[in-house]
């Protein structure tokens, strides 16, 4: 049999993300924030924070922090400016487990496979201009350079999964 290429130059990640797997790591940082030991309370807060500025960009940093009140991304203590709900803790926990899974979905997609990605230079966002539907972007060159791709997100039950379609620039 005959074997004919592929026409495009396209790639395509998925992931798949189990929800309560990181709703133990939000769940971690509410029970610090409520101890009245401020060694562990210190130390365990710092699980979350460290977990939002390994995998988030500039902008998406300063988004979750706007979205879910919180004072402090940058410090190693993340305090909420208001004291986390269970049902906070739960829409932190789907918001971080989509943006993980996209993240890791967009990274698989990039040329160079995941390895040659990093997580901060990965964005998720909402189409500049459209109807809203996500998309990501692959940051180049400190953020100033953008190569778009495409993003399927889906949340059922306890899980989020995400699929990218990236182009494969031309050499």
């Amino acid at each position: 049999m005959k074997q004919v290429p592929f026409p495009f130059a396209l790639n395509v990640g998925t992931d798949i993300v189990h929800i309560p797997r990181i709703q133990r790591l939000v769940a971690r940082s509410v029970a610090a924030s409520s101890s009245l030991n401020p060694a562990t309370t210190t130390n365990q807060k710092t699980s979350l924070s460290r977990f939002v500025r390994r995998i988030l960009c500039e902008q998406e940093q300063a988004y979750f922090k706007s979205k879910f009140k919180l004072s402090s991304i940058a410090s190693d203590v993340q305090l909420p400016s208001q004291p986390i709900t269970a049902q906070t803790s739960t829409e932190i926990a789907r918001w971080l487990a989509g943006r993980f899974a996209a993240k890791e979905a967009a990274r698989k997609a990039a040329p160079g496979g995941a390895a040659s990605v990093s997580w901060k230079e990965v964005m998720v966002r909402a189409e500049a201009g459209g109807d809203g539907r996500p998309e990501v972007v692959y940051l180049r060159e400190g953020g100033s350079v953008g190569q778009l791709g495409k993003l399927s997100i889906s949340h059922d039950g306890e899980y989020v999964v995400a699929t990218v379609i990236a182009a494969t620039p031309e050499l």
